[in-house]
């Protein structure tokens, strides 16, 4: 007599789990709507057809991801070079010496621009070292005379001051953005040893301390106006009336004035300096 033989079967999981091919190169996913897709285990960006597994296809693929590895840090390299500022330059000089010449930024063939004394030119733009550093270069040097630090914040409507010191310069940066030194206004440098305090027509007065800036606000309207100003110095703690004159408020242009002592009366002056809007 022929005994039956018994039948195992094997239940398979409904729409729950999924199951691997054991050579690894293809994965049978079943989705918990009941369809199967195949999703290439190589990379998720390849294609999922059969024939881009071949051992060809792999050792290609293999050699694309390494040439991809080593590119990537490179072109973020250069992304981060070619991080670059536009700025503008002027220079406070009450000696008034030879206007200097500089180069800018990391080309050893860049332009060099003058920094003149009684206007602002520029804008100029130049590449940051380090995706930070703002070079600045005279004549044949091998290594920049200035470096300025420049935040992102600063990249745009910058103001480089240029100021004597010995046999080069301190630079002095200013954020100029036009919402905030508007049409009228003026900021005020105070480059005196004593504090100002300056009052524009009715207006609030400012006070400025040594060594700091101040925006005095224009009057409001769009006509040329002249107001009276009154200025003051803190002298031994003491105020003292410096200055009575009238100036002038075009809502076309802003002004930059640097308070100092002059250096052959030894009263209280006012280098200005203005840009058109």
């Amino acid at each position: 007599m022929r005994i039956p033989m018994k039948m195992k079967t094997k239940m398979e999981p409904r729409n729950t789990q999924n199951t691997r091919n054991v050579r690894g190169s293809h994965e049978r996913i079943i989705d918990f709507k009941g369809t199967e897709s195949i999703h290439s285990s190589l990379h998720p960006c390849i294609p999922c057809l059969p024939w881009f597994t071949s051992p060809n296809f792999r050792a290609s693929s293999l050699l694309t991801f390494l040439a991809l590895l080593i590119l990537a840090p490179l072109a973020l390299s250069q992304d981060k070079s070619s991080a670059t500022v536009e700025f503008r330059v002027t220079r406070f000089d009450p000696g008034d010496g030879k206007p200097p010449e500089f180069r800018a930024g990391q080309r050893a063939d860049a332009e060099s621009f003058e920094i003149p004394l009684t206007y602002i030119a520029g804008p100029f733009k130049a590449t940051l070292r380090d995706d930070t550093f703002l070079d600045l270069w005279r004549g044949n040097a091998e290594t920049p005379e200035i470096s300025l630090r420049i935040a992102p914040a600063e990249r745009t409507h910058l103001l480089l001051v240029f100021m004597p010191r010995e046999s080069s310069f301190r630079v002095l940066k200013i954020n100029t953005p036009p919402d905030k030194v508007k049409g009228g206004d003026r900021l005020v440098i105070n480059a005196a040893p004593d504090e100002l305090a300056i009052k524009l027509g009715d207006m609030k007065p400012i006070r400025v301390p040594s060594g700091k800036s101040g925006l005095l606000s224009g009057p409001p309207g769009k006509e040329i106006v002249s107001l009276p100003v009154l200025i003051q110095r803190k002298v031994a703690d003491k105020w003292q009336l410096a200055s009575t004159e009238q100036w002038p408020c075009d809502p076309l242009f802003r002004k930059f004035l640097f308070a100092y002592i002059h250096p052959r009366t030894g009263h209280l002056a006012f280098h200005a300096v203005a840009e058109r809007l």
